[in-house]
């Protein structure tokens, strides 16, 4: 029986161009974060700011040995797409997969235990809903921002993150996660606890109850597993959803930084580019956000059919 689900979702996810062609797209992009420790000489992040040659600043598409031009400060757009990919694949990423669990272990705590508690945890969700997420994102970055992390973290997890007295690092990268996730988090858990509450009527649950299961066991075994695949499609759009995110922080001046690239601060600096007429410096993150959006979005049209039963 299990054989014949595998193929049979096989078979629903792989019918249609649309899902092909999303992931020929997504596969792109991801090849283009692998290459760029080979295309640029930069070898880690973040940037340092000799990276800056005001010479070549605002060089056209296709001139002197830029394939792509630069922007305002002289950087190669091929180098900072190249780059910028790794960063933004890892925040959407990253957000996805916090929000997705932290959600999914919310819903199904809510949805298993009932009554009382299952009406408090699911009415903060419903309040935290009805605000915009922008505003939340907004109000979170100011509370979590890098400095305040500095002080928050041990050493040991600040000197994996490469901060030093003079670099922020990868804190950065860190805060944009955590905020994002804060507020990503709400459809995962509505959707596990809609999926659990369908699940936990079910005979086999029933029995595993009678026989003593722990509310650990029930979860890992029973409940989370039986509820993955609509989560599954869930973390798939919370990918586009953390990059278009971010790029609107980035945009606000709220981002990542000048010192770690990314699709959304590439169109945050681009501002000052299109000033002096430089348009290739937001066109080239701009399609890049775009094509990953899409991408995922015929992803995910693909799974939907594949996981409902």
């Amino acid at each position: 029986m299990r054989r014949s689900r595998t193929e049979c979702f096989r078979r629903k996810f792989r019918s249609g161009p649309s899902t092909a062609i999303g992931i020929t797209l997504l596969t792109l992009l991801a090849v283009m974060a692998v290459l760029a420790p080979l295309a640029s000489p930069q070898p880690v992040l973040p940037l340092s700011p000799l990276d800056v040659d005001l010479q070549a600043a605002n060089i056209p598409i296709g001139g002197a040995g830029h394939l792509l031009g630069t922007d305002y400060l002289g950087r190669d757009i091929v180098m900072l797409a190249l780059w910028g990919a790794r960063v933004s694949l890892a925040v959407g990423i990253l957000t996805a997969g916090l929000a997705v669990t932290f959600g999914a272990v919310w819903g199904t705590l809510s949805a298993f235990a009932g009554g009382a508690v299952d009406a408090v945890m699911m009415r903060l969700v419903d309040g935290l809903l009805a605000v915009p997420s922008l505003i939340l994102v907004l109000t979170l970055q100011s509370f979590v921002s890098s400095p305040q992390l500095s002080h928050m973290l041990p050493p040991v997890v600040l000197n994996a993150l490469r901060v030093t007295a003079y670099s922020q690092g990868l804190l950065p990268l860190l805060a944009i996660v955590v905020v994002i996730s804060a507020t990503a988090w709400l459809e995962a858990a509505r959707i596990a606890h809609a999926q659990v509450l369908a699940i936990k009527s079910q005979e086999y649950i029933l029995a595993a109850q009678a026989l003593g299961t722990g509310t650990i066991r029930m979860m890992t075994c029973h409940l989370l597993p039986n509820a993955a695949a609509p989560l599954i499609v869930e973390a798939g759009l919370l990918v586009s959803d953390a990059v278009l995110m971010e790029s609107g922080l980035s945009f606000l001046g709220l981002g990542l930084g000048p010192s770690m690239p990314s699709w959304g601060g590439m169109l945050a600096s681009a501002q000052v580019s299109l000033i002096g007429g430089n348009w290739w410096a937001a066109l080239t993150p701009g399609v890049l956000i775009s094509t990953l959006v899409l991408s995922i979005n015929l992803i995910g049209e693909g799974l939907i059919p594949a996981v409902d039963h």
